[in-house]
């Protein structure tokens, strides 16, 4: 008896486990941003209990730590970004292949989507959320450099 052939997925049900698969990368993205925003956050809380001078540390190792950890939290921002990037790159792919598949099924939805926000000059959501971790980081910088500089000052 001969095998079976198995019947080809149409496009229409490759079309929609596709765009399952991109919704599971925003969803993932999403998840991301949550968790890097809640680790900075904490850095911050730490960074200014720490700055108001309480003594759960030595002094000096108070002064290490309001260095290191500016210092780590502008490395996780970085690594932040890169993330986003990544997740952004990962996303215009899914929907340009989405696009693609659009054109054997009756209604193209994403590339009319991407018309309409287009015309109105809608921001893309990528380039805003990438000012999030951008903004940490100058944050970052900041309280490095007055710890910097207030560690000196005190030395000299």
């Amino acid at each position: 008896m001969p095998d079976p052939i198995e019947p080809r997925p149409s496009t229409y049900e490759l079309y929609k486990l596709f765009q399952a698969s991109a919704e599971k990368v925003s969803d993932r993205r999403s998840q991301a941003n949550t968790w890097m925003l809640s680790v900075n956050s904490a850095l911050v809380a730490f960074y200014a209990f720490l700055e108001k001078g309480k003594e759960i540390i030595s002094a000096s190792d108070r002064q290490i730590w309001l260095i290191a950890i500016p210092l780590a939290g502008f490395i996780i921002c970085m690594a932040w970004a890169s993330l986003l990037v990544s997740y952004r790159k990962l996303n215009h792919a899914k929907f340009s292949v989405l696009m693609e598949m659009e054109k054997e099924l009756p209604y193209p939805l994403y590339t009319r989507e991407g018309e309409l926000l287009q015309k109105n000059k809608r921001w893309n959501l990528s380039n805003i959320e990438i000012l999030i971790p951008w903004a940490f980081s100058m944050l970052y910088l900041f309280f490095a450099l007055s710890a910097g500089w207030l560690w000196i000052a005190q030395k000299a």
